[in-house]
């Protein structure tokens, strides 16, 4: 039955259609040999639906859903433009589309190249995002003039396509015209969605839909961007608790001299490092006060931790998140070594 749900011969009075393809169609032409239509002839447009006559491209009368007699009375510019008499008895010649009006969900945007935005800490930063939207036509005869008219798009998978790609630049643009700082757009997605979804309908209802929601799932920031966030994020932890900056150092310079020649071996030096280097962020945090300085004297006095403590603070940084499994078990390694 082809598409499904058209009655073919033109003697049967009654035009419909039923989508009983696999994918929903977002336009579908009726089907009849001749495009020929009767006076008198049913149409029924069911919910959902919006059946839209073309008459030499031209697009003539919209009918939303319900059930409608065919004549010259409720076809008033299909009539003007066939130059119909008032009661035509023979079969006119006209292009009847049905369209899908409910929502098409879940279909995926990205950016389709990084999206340069001015941030006011980092500069000019690249940045990648995708996420899902959603949409439905809500003007049909703006749709048809745009999608099949200028665009020539016929083709449900065409239609999508073109709209995935519509709806991906406009996000990119919206993103970038944000003044926003590129860590509150990425910490602030459901805010950011809420946002994005009028400012894609100022350009897409002139398409004739709507996007009816709008959801980034991702941010993507340059490597040399995540690892500044880090260091200022080491630099927030240093100002509030110099302990825990030390075993955050020492963690980073873990990993970091893992990935030389040498691997592990070199860990003790990459500990010192770490250390020396808290020592001088210590002083140029702490405040030069005689508080500050018993305070020095009384760590200074303070006697060594013992591996156990040393061990629950470590995992205290594994369960936060700070330290990885692997970065934990070869600490907890050289620890037991002393003992």
């Amino acid at each position: 039955m082809g598409l499904g749900g058209f009655l073919k011969d033109q003697f049967i009075d009654v035009i419909e259609f039923v989508d009983d393809s696999p994918e929903k169609l977002l336009v579908s032409k009726f089907a009849r040999k001749g495009d020929e239509i009767k006076q008198g002839a049913r149409l029924v447009v069911r919910n959902g639906q919006a059946a839209v006559f073309v008459h030499r491209g031209i697009i003539a009368d919209v009918f939303g859903p319900g059930n409608y007699k065919l004549n010259t009375g409720n076809l008033p510019l299909l009539s003007a433009l066939a130059a119909l008499p008032t009661l035509f008895n023979s079969a006119i010649k006209s292009d009847l589309y049905f369209i899908n009006t409910t929502q098409y969900i879940n279909n995926r945007w990205g950016t389709k190249s990084p999206i340069i935005k001015r941030d006011p800490e980092m500069g000019i930063v690249r940045i990648t995002s995708f996420g899902t939207f959603s949409f439905k036509v809500n003007n049909p005869e703006i749709f048809m003039t745009e999608m099949f008219g200028a665009r020539s798009l016929n083709m449900t998978q065409d239609i999508v396509e073109y709209l995935t790609s519509f709806v991906g630049e406009s996000i990119a643009q919206c993103l970038g015209e944000s003044e926003q700082s590129i860590i509150d757009l990425a910490t602030h997605y459901r805010q950011l969605s809420s946002m994005i979804t009028p400012y894609v309908n100022e350009k897409a209802n002139s398409l004739g839909f709507e996007v009816t929601s709008a959801t980034i799932e991702n941010i993507g920031l340059p490597l040399e961007v995540e690892k500044l966030i880090d260091e200022q994020s080491g630099i927030g932890l240093a100002a509030r608790d110099m302990d825990t900056f030390v075993q955050y150092q020492a963690a980073r310079a873990i990993r970091d001299v893992a990935k030389q020649p040498g691997g592990m071996a070199g860990i003790g030096a990459g500990l010192g490092v770490g250390r020396m280097v808290s020592e001088v962020m210590s002083e140029a945090l702490e405040p030069r006060t005689r508080k500050a300085a018993a305070k020095k004297n009384e760590a200074a006095a303070r006697p060594k931790e013992s591996v156990a403590d040393q061990l629950i603070k470590y995992k205290d940084l594994l369960d936060k998140g700070i330290l990885t499994q692997e970065e934990f078990d070869e600490v907890k390694r050289m620890l037991l070594k002393e003992i």
